[in-house]
């Protein structure tokens, strides 16, 4: 009987190490998570692409917008806790939990007119006259001609320039330039007389 009892205490050991070595072995399962990746007009998402894909919990995802000609990247919008810079375009996000995203596009602002006058003629001075759309006036007097000026930025508008004639005899062109090409020219000859020229964006 002793030896009966010995016998069973044994193969229950043994059970129990085999069920031990067993549960060791078994692979903890993977948690995966979705990722949905989309975007506005103007552009889209070039790395990893757009749609529903499905990643390991803790990856860490490239992230690439592009975009389209005339648009301009704006930021990352939705589940960004994780995403490293929102408003960059080429960044990362760490994958956590199912997320949706979307990259943002806008146009292109307008770029600022190159924006210059020139006044030539055979006068040699001339009183200079510009007014703008929002009632500035700036005068410059005894100006020797020829005389070039170009604006730093030109957010305006409107513009009017009016040159006059110093002298006895000699004639005065005003000439306005957008982005190098002639908008508005004008000549007047003869003593002290005027020329005008003006230029609209609307």
């Amino acid at each position: 009987m002793k030896r009966k009892l010995i016998s069973v205490a044994s193969i229950t050991v043994l059970i129990c190490v085999v069920l031990g070595n067993i549960v060791a072995c078994t692979p903890t399962p993977t948690t995966e998570f979705e990722l949905t990746i989309s975007s506005t007009a103007g552009g889209n998402v070039t790395t990893p692409g757009e749609g529903t894909s499905t990643y390991d919990d803790e990856t860490v995802v490239n992230l690439v917008a592009e975009a389209g000609e005339g648009y301009r990247f704006v930021n990352w919008t939705g589940d960004v806790g994780t995403i490293a810079y929102v408003n960059y375009y080429s960044t990362t996000i760490t994958i956590d939990s199912d997320k949706s995203i979307t990259a943002n596009f806008e146009p292109e602002p307008p770029p600022t007119p190159e924006v210059e006058y020139k006044i030539t003629g055979t006068a040699s001075q001339v009183d200079v006259t510009l007014n703008n759309a929002t009632g500035g006036t700036e005068q410059y007097d005894n100006v020797s001609v020829p005389h070039t000026y170009r604006f730093d930025t030109f957010s305006d508008w409107f513009l009017y320039i009016s040159a006059q004639n110093q002298g006895e005899y000699g004639s005065v062109t005003v000439t306005i330039y957008l982005n190098g090409g002639v908008v508005n020219t004008a000549t007047s000859e003869g003593a002290y007389v005027i020329a005008t020229a003006s230029y609209s964006r609307l």
